[in-house]
């Protein structure tokens, strides 16, 4: 059964025309390809990117600074304090 499907491929494609050929022979490849590329891109970080996740660490620390502080603070004043240090 395999392999009469794959003569019956392999048949199709010798009956095409050579430019399609070449395109349905090729596409398998293609495919591979751009998913290898994908993956690569995946896991690899531009400084941009780098830069970006390092603000976004900033700016939860200091959130989490200032919110501490606001629980600490006793009165209006050491509130005031918090919200324009933070």
């Amino acid at each position: 059964m395999r392999l009469s499907s794959i003569l019956a491929a392999t048949a199709t494609i010798s009956l095409l025309g050579g430019c399609v050929a070449s395109k349905v022979v090729t596409a398998p490849f293609r495919v591979a390809g751009t998913a290898v590329e994908t993956a690569v891109d995946a896991t690899t970080q531009s400084q941009s990117e780098k830069e970006e996740d390092l603000g976004r660490r900033i700016l939860a620390e200091r959130k989490q600074e200032r919110k501490a502080c606001l629980k600490r603070a006793e009165n209006k004043a050491e509130r005031k304090q918090c919200k324009k240090n933070l």
